[in-house]
């Protein structure tokens, strides 16, 4: 969680360069087995909002969460439908997320969704075979990941994985038992449930 009083995503500096290249190399989270960007944290040109889903995303699931992005007097739930989009890069993914508004149409009037990049991920130190063989490892990893910088962990988060192929990979049980872990882990012990 960001701490109290921390600016927003979109008012952090970023460099003049915000090539992938540039952003991924040298301003990437560092992790266990990965590093990773969050628009959630800055918002390169590149993790803009698209209207219409790129070419190429496979649909991983849906992800039930509080939605946090207005402050209202009700916590209203929504569910976002999850997409896994390639890179070019063998090692390297993005977490594309489409929020259904509807659940917010009582109070907020008609709103427009769009499909936001918000998470790329760069698996460190697998071959091209061991990242195939783990594909449903990092895809858990990255849900996971995504509850955390949304902040929502502390909340009831569930996810349903899709019937596409990546989605049938996907062990639910063993997602909602680290979303669980995630819930009840200290601030500083969070990292060690997401390793790849």
């Amino acid at each position: 969680m960001q701490p109290e009083g921390a600016v927003k995503a979109s008012m952090q500096e970023l460099p003049e360069d915000q090539s992938f290249e540039n952003i991924m190399g040298n301003h990437a989270t560092q992790m266990n087995g990965f590093s990773y960007l969050s628009s959630y944290k800055s918002i390169p040109a590149f993790m803009g909002p698209y209207k219409k889903l790129p070419k190429g995303c496979i649909k991983i699931g849906e992800l039930d969460h509080p939605f946090l992005d207005l402050l209202m007097q009700y916590d209203v739930d929504v569910t976002s439908s999850l997409y896994l989009t390639l890179t070019g890069y063998s090692n390297v993914f993005g977490l594309i997320v489409k929020t259904g508004m509807q659940e917010l149409e009582w109070c907020m009037g008609k709103m427009e969704s769009s499909y936001d990049l918000v998470l790329m991920i760069r698996v460190l130190g697998k071959s091209n075979e061991e990242i195939t063989s783990s594909l449903d490892k990092i895809i858990s990893c990255m849900i996971v990941l995504l509850v955390r910088e949304m902040e929502v962990g502390d909340s009831d988060c569930s996810f349903i994985p899709s019937r596409t192929y990546l989605g049938k990979k996907l062990d639910k049980n063993k997602i909602d038992e680290l979303l669980k872990k995630l819930k009840n882990q200290e601030e500083e012990d969070w990292k060690n449930l997401i390793m790849i």
